[in-house]
């Protein structure tokens, strides 16, 4: 039987995981490990770790598992490694890949609402804000939320990450740079601005959306609620009801009062599953389908 190993299995996003991967419907048998464990050969294994342990990780494991599918951002932006949303770009896996890089969480819900509109418009540039929920931070920033006099209780923060040269965060060239990966367009603009919220899971974006053409806004419902694992509504959808659900929420679409080729909408999803962990069980799902 095939086996797959989650390295980092304690974290939040490693204990989601363990829970995703009994949806998976290919048998195969798991393995659990800390990232400081002896890790055996294995056909393929998701590294639930920060950014230098998936860099000294993938260099001790890569001789010895056949694939590896990365959370962190550490290879992200390398030209020879996939950044893969199932729903939007499983091309990018063949055979021969053995590295896979999962996407930002934020990232994630903006694309999988902008790849569907690609069948019928020339996306030109994307604004969003983002209000990004504890969980989002992991096990720490969980903890630190629940302290009393927590700087995160009943507030906003508009920082996540590290503040760079440019005065952007990293997040939030995260979500520059993956977009344009992701979906391919390299020079589509995006303005992001990123804020942490006292919200214990599931991340929200507020997005304007600009393109060459003018937008329908039935046809834009109609491509949103085609594409799988996404849904507009017409109701109000807010973060408590996205938790615990696999579905990236649309709701709020109106067109711009005076430029007929902008949109405004609010999207909502749940970042430890479509933005982590359910997003890695579909890639393990397809290695398992089609190379395992």
């Amino acid at each position: 039987m095939k086996t797959v190993g989650i390295i980092g299995a304690n974290g939040v996003v490693g204990r989601t995981l363990q829970e995703e991967f009994k949806k998976i419907t290919v048998p195969f048998e798991t393995k659990l490990f800390g990232r400081n464990d002896e890790i055996p050969a294995l056909d393929a294994a998701v590294l639930c770790t920060d950014n230098a342990d998936s860099a000294r990780l993938y260099e001790q494991l890569k001789d010895r598992i056949g694939y590896i599918v990365d959370m962190s951002a550490y290879f992200r932006q390398d030209p020879s490694v996939p950044l893969v949303i199932p729903e939007i770009n499983p091309q990018t896996i063949t055979k021969d890949t053995r590295l896979i890089a999962s996407p930002n969480c934020t990232t994630t819900g903006l694309v999988m609402t902008m790849a569907p509109l690609m069948k019928a418009y020339h996306l030109t540039e994307v604004f969003f804000c983002s209000y990004q929920a504890i969980s989002g931070g992991g096990k720490k920033l969980l903890e630190e939320f629940h302290t009393p006099g927590s700087l995160y209780e009943n507030n906003c923060v508009p920082l996540i990450g590290s503040i760079q040269d440019s005065g952007y965060t990293s997040e939030e060239l995260k979500g520059i740079y993956e977009t344009r990966k992701i979906l391919g367009l390299p020079r589509v603009k995006v303005y992001p601005h990123t804020v942490r919220v006292a919200v214990e899971n599931a991340h929200s974006l507020g997005v304007t959306l600009k393109a060459e053409e003018p937008f329908d806004l039935a046809e834009v419902k109609k491509l949103w609620n085609a594409f799988p694992n996404l849904q507009y509504s017409e109701e109000i959808i807010t973060p408590k009801q996205a938790s615990g659900q696999e579905t990236t929420y649309a709701c709020r679409l109106r067109r711009d009062l005076e430029e007929p080729n902008i949109i405004h909408y609010f999207i909502t999803f749940d970042n430890l599953l479509k933005g982590a962990a359910m997003n890695a069980r579909q890639i393990v799902q397809l290695l398992l389908e089609k190379y395992l």
